[in-house]
């Protein structure tokens, strides 16, 4: 077996980033902060043009200066912090949070008309609703198609229930009167809205499990590997961090398929897909390279951690058929996909003419 190491210099991995997730939260909150921000001046205005301190005034002011604030800081957050999966749903959290509060508050200080009346606050709730589906994530689609409607069925209930904002007979000079009609058709609104962005959401979500998933093995293709193994190279040289990829051939299978028909040699391969996928971490990949080889790229995982995943992996794979490995690792010079696919190609090759299990190169 001919070893070689990853570079020395290369450090353990962070967390994966995802730049389009961060880009596009980036985006989002610039949008937020500009809203907020348009908004800020349409109120100072129209406090300056009447010359009355309203008792909501004060109320939206902290709001939304608390929400500018945090806004501010998660654009620089986005900036210098590692990306979390978890971002989206929490800023999700925070903005109905905060709508809630600010709402609930001018309920609070008997200003229950605003809170059910007021246009720029439903606006708001539909740019929670609008930003859930271009984020494209299930778990923040469904949390707003649940929260949505009702934060806002809250907020009435708390006007009806407390300030009985339904009964007063002259109408606000602003905000008009209480109309539960209006009301109802705007929870039906939010509650149809939101249900069709969670449908289409799943629907975008399963179709892109489908166009980068082996349709026979269950596992990755081979479109989806390259994708992410140029990510995962871009970052081990920035970082100078390990990364190993596993090139994997089974031995064996083509005298079967001939012998078994092609039906069977499908069912081997699906089982032997599964059972590398159940012997890697989560955070490793498994992709379907061609034929009978499969690819398992090893985020932070250097030379001698890679040959102990490939032992676990030869162990694995059940009869009849039995596994060849070759294993490359990232190294200084390399650029390109092709270039460490190559090395662990080499080693495959190596690995099979002398009759070993796995070779490194």
């Amino acid at each position: 077996m001919a070893d070689s190491e990853s570079s020395p210099r290369l450090l353990p991995v962070g967390q994966h980033l995802r730049r389009r997730g961060k880009d596009l939260e980036r985006f989002l909150n610039l949008w937020k902060l500009t809203l907020i921000g348009a908004v800020t001046i349409v109120l100072v205005l129209g406090r300056i043009g009447r010359g009355l301190v309203l008792p909501e005034d004060a109320v939206i002011e902290v709001a939304l200066g608390a929400m500018l604030v945090v806004g501010l800081a998660f654009q620089f957050y986005l900036a210098w912090a590692p990306w979390d999966h978890r971002v989206p749903l929490w800023v999700v959290m925070f903005d109905l949070v905060a709508l809630t509060g600010l709402l609930l508050g001018c309920v609070a200080v008997d200003r229950a008309i605003v809170a059910t009346n007021s246009q720029a606050a439903f606006f708001f709730y539909f740019f929670i609703v609008v930003s859930a589906g271009l984020r494209g994530e299930l778990p923040v689609s469904r949390t707003v198609a649940f929260l949505v409607p009702t934060s806002y069925a809250v907020v009435v209930f708390g006007a009806v229930a407390w300030r009985h904002v339904q009964l007063p007979a002259q109408p606000d000079p602003v905000y008009g009167s209480f109309r539960w009609d209006l009301q109802a058709a705007r929870l039906i609104i939010l509650a149809v809205v939101t249900i069709v962005i969670n449908y289409d959401v799943g629907l975008v979500a399963g179709d892109r499990a489908e166009a980068r998933t082996d349709p026979l093995t269950g596992v990755y293709n081979r479109r989806f590997l390259e994708e992410f193994l140029h990510r995962e190279i871009t970052r081990s040289r920035r970082s100078r961090q390990p990364l190993s990829v596993l090139m994997l051939d089974l031995d064996g299978f083509k005298v079967f398929n001939d012998e078994h028909g092609h039906l069977a040699g499908d069912k081997v391969l699906a089982t032997v897909a599964e059972s590398l996928r159940d012997a890697v971490r989560t955070t490793d990949v498994v992709a379907r390279y061609g034929g009978d080889e499969f690819v398992v790229v090893l985020p932070n995982t250097p030379g001698d951690a890679a040959r102990r995943v490939a032992r676990d992996l030869i162990r694995s794979v059940p009869p009849p058929v039995g596994l060849s490995v070759g294993i490359g690792c990232m190294a200084e010079g390399i650029q390109t996909t092709a270039e460490l696919f190559a090395i662990a190609d080499n080693a495959l090759r190596s690995a099979k003419q002398s009759g070993v299990s796995m070779c490194v190169v």
